[in-house]
């Protein structure tokens, strides 16, 4: 991926113009405005997605889902790339599919880990801060039922969660109806695997 930023970083001057005659001549691929790809190259997997999610909107990590996903937890795949960020809600239609981030405020963009893509790094919640920022964002969900509906892989939670982490992200939250909702999710998770 290039951003026209870094192409007037190294070619001050850059005419602009330049791209969109690439871009007409099928050279590159738009994605956002001030975001190209080079066209007809195969996608290097979801790495390669999550770093362009990370790429244009920023500051966003990759979370929900999309992170659940990843890790094994879920096990369907995502459809598009969800992330979140502390810019206002927002979703992207680009020629590689939907990027959608939900918005979160300042204090609660933390949790992530870098992950590496090539020489590229991009941020993806870890496993104790995607699923709380998924019960954050749907804040119905807060039965054992609705848990159920996810079909989680209980043998890889079991792998991969730390409570204590879950514990200690929750407490930054401040939030009583997120505390009540974590609880209900903590004692559905304890009943299928032995939380660590």
């Amino acid at each position: 991926m290039v951003s026209v930023n870094e192409v007037e970083k190294v070619f001050p001057g850059f005419d602009r113009n330049v791209l969109t005659r690439w871009q007409r001549a099928g050279y590159l691929t738009k994605l956002r405005n001030g975001y190209y790809r080079f066209a007809g190259r195969a996608v290097a997997g979801e790495e390669e997605l999550f770093f362009i999610a990370n790429r244009i909107y920023m500051p966003s990590y990759v979370s929900l889902q999309s992170a659940l996903s990843w890790y094994g937890f879920i096990p369907e795949g995502v459809f598009s790339v969800t992330s979140v960020s502390t810019l206002k809600t927002m979703a992207i239609q680009t020629p590689l599919g939907r990027f959608t981030y939900q918005s979160l405020k300042p204090e609660l963009f933390f949790g992530y880990r870098l992950e590496a893509f090539g020489t590229q790094r991009f941020k993806l919640a870890d496993p104790a801060k995607a699923l709380l920022d998924l019960l954050y964002f749907n804040p119905a969900w807060s039965t054992p039922a609705h848990f159920e509906e996810l079909r989680f892989n209980f043998f890889e939670i079991q792998e991969r969660f730390s409570s204590a982490d879950f514990a200690q992200y929750l407490s930054v939250f401040q939030s009583p109806s997120l505390n009540k909702r974590a609880k209900v999710f903590l004692k559905f998770l304890s009943a299928h695997v032995a939380l660590v």
